[in-house]
């Protein structure tokens, strides 16, 4: 398996179970590039992929609000008009409607967004909001690891 075979699929497999640990229907990231511009990175399933994509095609969405205002972000509803919701990334990730977007901070800074996602619109509970900011620490310290791994594993 190669280096980014490896990578996306360690990251996709730990959004499953980012999302299944807060009982949300699925979960997506993106990261920050080396020229500091969010890109999408990948998703728990389609759903979570095309939400990722969807944002980095239209520079906004939650992900976006999360990055750039380093706070959490719950969206209801996707599809509402603004400022409640994202219509044009609703239009493009379709099974997606209610979003809890989460900053991951590493030394201090922050690296990218943590998306959890429901197919159906609703309400963030207080309680869950605090609970995927806590998943987005597991999330940060998995992305180290497997950069430790490849800075190790990339040494002679």
């Amino acid at each position: 398996m190669t280096h980014g075979v490896e990578f996306t699929h360690v990251v996709d497999r730990t959004l499953n179970a980012l999302a299944d640990a807060l009982g949300a229907d699925g979960a997506a990231l993106m990261l920050i590039d080396d020229h500091d511009r969010p890109r999408a990175v990948g998703g728990s399933d389609a759903d979570g992929r095309w939400l990722e994509l969807a944002q980095e095609q239209a520079g906004a969405g939650p992900a976006f609000e999360s990055l750039s205002r380093d706070t959490d972000i719950v969206i209801d509803d996707l599809r509402a008009a603004r400022p409640s919701g994202f219509p044009g990334v609703a239009e493009k990730a379709t099974g997606v409607r209610a979003v809890l977007s989460v900053p991951l901070h590493a030394d201090d800074r922050v690296i990218g967004s943590l998306d959890f996602y429901d197919r159906v619109s609703h309400e963030w509970q207080p309680a869950k909001v605090r609970a995927g900011r806590r998943l987005a620490e597991l999330m940060v310290m998995v992305l180290e690891a497997l950069a430790h791994k490849s800075t190790f594993s990339g040494q002679s």
